[in-house]
């Protein structure tokens, strides 16, 4: 059955309404977020603002950003021609669900390699993989959707350190979303295991010397925004709430720009050490016409090489460039195309198992008749 509209019809007045309240609201707090980031990188480099213990202890249950080595209200244009190869990773997965005829999980990850100016198609490879417990066994019960995920992020992850390439120009590595992996900290085996698998992939891509960043397609952080609360806002009434850091920066940054880099300050920031410390940036991927904005994450390998940053920059305009009004790196569209796995192939191996299991004397359960029920195209209506 449709919508009611006519019962929602009051509703939507009372939405509207509010969301104009909160527009006009957010239009002011953007106003002075911007004024005390100018106020605060003016302090910085002025020396007025000695003391920020409060950015270097470790509010474990914060995140925000702390100043790194640019002046933090300013935007950074490019300035880099030189010549890269690029190499992006993506995955999808399959979760088990109590509906199903059989406990299924599995992640399909594939990688791009493109080879700048050489008149090569891109190479492209796809691995399938079911979950597998610390024994290296298949795990046949219904498995926890953050460690499935989990697993998809560190397989992607090594197919970025993992890739074998002869070329001598640099690597970009991009992934599709931030490093910092948001399903740790766990207290179980399993994601202690894969966890610590994660990041010993950074310090391989590290030491293979790869340019790794992490895009953040529309992002929602307010990484910034809570450094100035936490600076401005002892004793005071700011209220930035509801603002985010890309609201701020889509005034500051014209297009193909991007910001100061940032550290990252996060509850597991202590288990991203040295090489691998965290931090971003964000960037105007857009037109003039219509701003985009954008988070990168990198590490402090990269984030400490000016000529990293560069060629990380410019390979992502690059790429964005060749989507046209909808700005997003071309390879992690790809990837994401090769890595995506369909319904109906989830029910052709669920098939193909189920037979296969069958066959040596295995009972299968059915699905759910519930789950059933809501497949089916065409349903016949009670009178």
């Amino acid at each position: 059955m449709p919508i009611n509209y006519l019962n929602l019809q009051p509703q939507i007045k009372d939405y509207c309404e509010q969301a104009e309240s909160i527009y006009k609201s957010r239009s002011r707090k953007v106003d002075q977020a911007l004024n005390l980031l100018h106020r605060c990188a003016d302090e910085i480099d002025s020396g007025a603002l000695q003391d920020i213990s409060t950015l270097t202890s470790s509010h474990s249950n914060n995140r925000f950003a702390r100043p790194d080595t640019e002046r933090i209200d300013q935007s950074y244009k490019l300035n880099n021609t030189d010549q890269y190869n690029l190499l992006a990773s993506d995955g999808s997965q399959i979760i088990s669900n109590h509906h199903d005829a059989l406990p299924i999980s599995l992640i399909n990850v594939s990688g791009i390699f493109y080879q700048s100016n050489s008149g090569k198609a891109p190479e492209v490879q796809t691995f399938s993989e079911f979950i597998r417990n610390a024994e290296n066994e298949m795990m046949l019960e219904m498995i926890p959707e953050d460690l499935v995920n989990m697993a998809r992020d560190v397989a992607e992850t090594g197919i970025l350190a993992n890739w074998h390439s002869e070329s001598d120009l640099p690597i970009i590595a991009i992934s599709d979303g931030p490093l910092e992996l948001f399903h740790e900290p766990r207290t179980s085996a399993d994601h202690q295991r894969l966890f610590q698998e994660y990041l010993k992939t950074l310090q391989k891509i590290h030491r293979a010397g790869r340019i790794l960043g992490g895009y953040i397609d529309k992002p929602r952080a307010d990484l910034v925004i809570r450094m100035l609360e936490i600076i401005y806002g002892s004793g005071s009434e700011l209220d930035l709430a509801s603002i985010s850091d890309a609201n701020i920066f889509f005034h500051l940054l014209e297009p193909g720009s991007r910001s100061a880099i940032f550290q990252l300050n996060s509850p597991s920031s202590s288990n991203y050490t040295g090489s691998l410390s965290l931090h971003f940036f964000y960037l105007n991927v857009g037109r003039k016409d219509k701003p985009w904005i954008v988070r990168v994450e990198i590490n402090k390998w990269t984030a400490d090489n000016i000529v990293s940053v560069q060629l990380l920059h410019q390979a992502l305009l690059d790429q964005c460039r060749l989507m046209g009004s909808q700005p997003y790196p071309y390879i992690l569209h790809r990837a994401h195309e090769e890595a995506v796995v369909h319904f109906d192939e989830k029910e052709k191996l669920t098939s193909k198992l189920s037979f296969l299991l069958q066959q040596a004397g295995v009972e299968i359960d059915n699905r759910s008749y519930k789950s059933s029920a809501k497949e089916l195209h065409k349903r016949t209506r009670m009178k």
